[in-house]
């Protein structure tokens, strides 16, 4: 069964929550693109920090510290300057969650199909991923004012951040199916035994003759 990006539950919760967050951010907050930024640059900042300290508790090994260092270093700068000029990314900021809400929901489609054949759920399942993927594409097109594409792109990220739950119940129930169907039933455990209880009665000492030189 494919699970990729659903193999914990926190990795999926983490995102849905987070596209719901910014999701409502972009509907009813007031010049919402910019402050979308602001919040992604306040995340990179904070990643930043996360590295470098974690980075710092392993100075021992090389090569992982100069590593973090780095990513550390980069984090913080990129969001540092996007904070103080969202203006880079604010225009663009529609046309980025379109791409994410395309790759997500594709994500979504795939790890869904897998779980159909074990929960022998339909169609129906798919319906809330595939309009993520259509809204994504929707927004590159990019028709309207920035103002009323953020709105559209908020109510989008809602939807995204709903079937993201549900996959993630979806995929944990379809984990614990996979896991029964896997285990040995009764007869064959049984079968087992006997065959071990078998082979122990079925031992005997073996007897020898002690030779004399």
């Amino acid at each position: 069964m494919i699970t990729l990006g659903y193999k914990t539950k926190f990795d999926s919760i983490t995102r849905a929550v987070a596209a719901i967050g910014i999701g409502l951010v972009m509907i009813f907050g007031s010049n919402a693109p910019a402050l979308v930024v602001k919040i992604i640059a306040g995340f990179l900042m904070l990643a930043g920090i996360t590295s470098l300290i974690y980075g710092l508790k392993k100075s021992k090994e090389q090569g992982i510290y100069q590593l973090l260092i780095v990513n550390a270093v980069f984090d913080f700068v990129l969001g540092l300057l996007l904070f103080f000029n969202p203006q880079w990314v604010a225009g663009a900021i529609v046309g980025i969650i379109g791409i994410l809400l395309i790759a997500f929901g594709a994500l979504q489609l795939i790890v869904l199909s897998g779980t159909m054949s074990l929960l022998g759920a339909g169609f129906s399942s798919l319906i809330l991923s595939a309009c993520a993927i259509v809204g994504g594409a929707f927004l590159l097109f990019n028709p309207f004012t920035l103002n009323v594409m953020s709105i559209i792109a908020g109510c989008f990220l809602l939807l995204y951040g709903v079937s993201e739950l549900i996959s993630t119940w979806m995929v944990v129930k379809a984990r614990k199916e996979y896991e029964i169907r896997r285990a040995p039933t009764s007869s064959e455990s049984s079968g087992q035994t006997r065959i071990e209880a078998t082979s122990l009665s079925d031992a005997k000492e073996v007897e020898y003759e002690k030779v004399e030189p």
